[in-house]
């Protein structure tokens, strides 16, 4: 859920950088239209494989780490002994 929002910030972020660059270069309208367009199509594209990977490693973290924890041998007689020893 929270890579939802990553691909349309990132479009977001290219599409205020390229509105700012045809304004001080003086592009006119139509054609600082069709650049955003495209930067926007491509930025989007990007944002939704980067969400796509950050996904994918997360997701494999998660899964690796609770492996390491019960891959640890527990002895079950330790904790008992222990509390009868204390009691008696």
């Amino acid at each position: 859920m929270q890579n939802r929002y990553i691909a349309p910030a990132i479009m977001l972020i290219a599409g205020g950088i390229t509105s700012i660059l045809n304004i001080i270069n003086r592009i006119d309208l139509y054609h600082g239209l069709i650049r955003m367009l495209i930067v926007l199509i491509i930025f989007y594209i990007i944002g939704k494989i980067a969400a796509k990977v950050i996904d994918k490693v997360t997701i494999e973290k998660i899964v690796v780490e609770p492996e390491k924890i019960t891959a640890e041998p527990q002895s079950k007689d330790d904790n008992p002994t222990e509390i009868n020893s204390i009691t008696n």
